[in-house]
């Protein structure tokens, strides 16, 4: 991948929208490029803090496994995000485990050029807070409908966020959106079939199409049931 491409897929990273073009040329020059196979663990729980990654192509699921064996999903990782910040920020081991639900390819941003490049360009650290303050925020939103609202209100939001990112709702599997929500397969099917009924939305394939999001937004809300 040449220079000029990594500065293109950095500047697309959320995190880094605020930072000027010396600041991206900066990142790109100590950006690793990472091959990921599907499947394949990018890092475990317990791993020490290697660096923070940008998802370029592909997707990543990040999980911590319960004392039974039980994978909880905490999030989804789509292309032109970022994952494993907190982890690098606060000097810690990586708090979950990061694998590749297909083929992917991410830049790594190795802790200490990263550090290092902060402590030398104060203003640039300054701009991340900001990037990352609104990446909170938005955690924040999403862990109030993981965790607050029933199933048809995860699912109505759930389709309304990644309608609003341009994502194609599955990428990942239908089960693996449905752990990431909290719920079953078979009641992520029902939902959206109830969906269809009501000429929501319509489902193509592995993509839904939006035909009332004022609706979908009332049921995300929870003012209204499917």
């Amino acid at each position: 991948m040449t220079h000029t491409r990594l500065v293109t897929h950095i500047a697309r990273g959320a995190l880094f929208a605020s930072l000027n073009a010396d600041m991206l040329d900066d990142l790109a020059r100590i950006a690793r490029i990472r091959r990921i196979a599907a499947r394949e663990i990018i890092f475990e729980e317990g791993d020490p803090c290697a660096g923070f990654y940008l998802l370029t192509d592909g997707a990543v699921k990040l999980y911590k496994l319960s004392g039974d064996g039980k994978e909880h999903i905490l999030h989804l990782v789509w292309p032109d995000e970022t994952f494993a910040e907190a982890a690098l920020f606060l000097d810690e081991a990586y708090p979950a485990t990061a694998e590749a639900l297909k083929p992917s390819k991410a830049l790594l941003f190795p802790r200490e050029p990263f550090l290092t490049l902060l402590d030398a360009r104060p203003a640039m650290a300054r701009r991340l807070i900001g990037g990352m303050a609104g990446w909170v925020r938005r955690l924040v939103g999403q862990i109030e409908v993981l965790a607050l609202r029933d199933a048809g209100a995860k699912v109505a939001s759930y389709l309304r966020q990644v309608e609003r990112d341009g994502r194609s709702v599955f990428r990942a599997p239908k089960a693996t959106v449905a752990a990431h929500l909290g719920i079953t397969p078979e009641t992520l099917s029902r939902l959206l079939s109830k969906l269809e009924a009501r000429d929501l939305v319509v489902v193509h394939g592995r993509t839904v199409e939006i035909r009332d999001g004022v609706a979908l937004d009332a049921i995300g809300a929870g003012s209204e049931q499917i």
